[in-house]
């Protein structure tokens, strides 16, 4: 008994297979030949074509890569942190996690595993498992941002920084926000004029 069936292959070719089975010893062969046999008539347009891009957009449209950043895309990123002032901070008790990764420009995801490998960071956390965030515990993700993503800390040397030199860490991030304080002030005075 033969029968002929029709599928399409890998390349939306339609291939012939036939099933022949032998009554007496229940063996089943398939044998299967591609309709069109010379390669002649294969031709690329016919063939669908794959795209290697990767399909995920940002909120700009822009491409965004899969997997972990290069150190210039972190560079170009720094200057965008939107993180408010200490005096705006305190103006409010509680920030939610997404707001919070909004500012530092980073998945919310990523300020989770910062909560898990910096014991300092601990926000409070609601019956239902939200994070909450303080101006401090801000505060303290603005010290791991600018060790991790400006001087380019591995999370261990990171760790040992806070830990060993507590004191010149604040007086580091404390001065670097008046630097940026005066930058924008520079800049919004150079645009004025």
């Amino acid at each position: 008994m033969a029968k002929h069936l029709h599928q399409l292959d890998l390349f939306g070719l339609e291939t012939a297979t036939t099933v022949t089975i032998k009554a007496p010893k229940e063996k089943l062969t398939v044998y299967k030949a591609p309709v069109a046999s010379s390669p002649s008539m294969l031709n690329e347009d016919s063939l669908p074509t794959v795209s290697r891009a990767p399909m995920s957009f940002s909120k700009n449209n822009q491409l965004q890569k899969r997997g972990r950043k290069s150190f210039a895309s972190m560079d170009a990123e720094i200057n965008s942190l939107q993180v408010p002032a200490a005096e705006e901070l305190i103006k409010k008790l509680y920030y939610p996690i997404g707001e919070v990764a909004v500012w530092f420009n980073v998945n919310t995801s990523l300020i989770r595993y910062w909560e898990k490998e910096f014991k300092q960071l601990q926000p409070r956390k609601t019956r239902k498992g939200d994070r909450l965030f303080r101006a401090q515990d801000i505060e303290f993700l603005k010290q791991i941002y600018y060790l991790l993503r400006e001087k380019k800390y591995s999370i261990e040397g990171a760790k040992n920084y806070l830990k060993n030199n507590k004191e010149k860490a604040d007086k580091d991030l404390s001065l670097l926000n008046s630097l940026k304080d005066i930058k924008t002030f520079l800049v919004s005075l150079k645009a004025s004029l």
